[in-house]
């Protein structure tokens, strides 16, 4: 059995979300919502549950 590589789209996902922890993009709103942000937390959910299959 071959182990699943990470897809890069996951893992820039994951540079996303680590950015946003520690700084805030021109696109961030005040209350601290990005569109960005949600795309990246709902790729990295879709490539959890594609693994578990």
């Amino acid at each position: 059995m071959t182990a699943r590589r990470t897809p890069q789209t996951v893992q820039t996902a994951w540079y996303v979300l680590e950015y946003h922890r520690h700084h805030r993009c021109p696109y961030c709103t005040d209350s601290g919502w990005c569109q960005d942000v949600q795309i990246a937390r709902t790729r990295i959910t879709a490539w959890y549950r594609y693994r578990q299959r």
